[in-house]
């Protein structure tokens, strides 16, 4: 116990980096795949309905699967600072840096890396 904080509630000064951003980088990869897949997908489906009120099943299946990936990927929490990596407040920005500890998205692949940051001190 240090601080008065009890053991569970401290954030170690060193953190394995590396497993928290390969998740972050995985989520955004699957996030891409979905949105550059948007056009051969409705470019498939119009040639084979050759109608647009045929395709939309297609195009509402393809949103949901959008919306999913997109919650996925918003959620995923930085290896540092335990917040959302994307996420502050109500913003969803899809940024290389933790929008809470400023984290680099490659951090784990730099050598030696060290900005500097060091875990806030809890009061109380």
């Amino acid at each position: 116990m240090a601080n008065g904080t009890p053991p569970s509630e401290e954030i170690p000064a060193t953190v394995p980096l590396s497993p928290g951003l390969q998740i972050i980088r995985r989520r955004r990869w699957f996030l891409w795949l979905v949105l550059l897949g948007y056009l051969p997908l409705m470019w498939v489906t119009q040639r084979i309905t050759h109608s647009f009120e045929r395709s939309l099943p297609v195009f509402f299946i393809w949103v949901g699967v959008l919306v999913v990936v997109t919650s996925y990927s918003a959620v995923a929490r930085c290896p540092r600072c335990r917040n959302y990596y994307h996420v502050n407040g109500m913003s969803l920005l899809y940024l290389r840096r933790c929008l809470h500890c400023q984290l680099p998205l490659k951090a784990d692949l730099v050598e030696n890396f060290d900005d500097g940051w060091r875990p806030p001190k809890r009061s109380g």
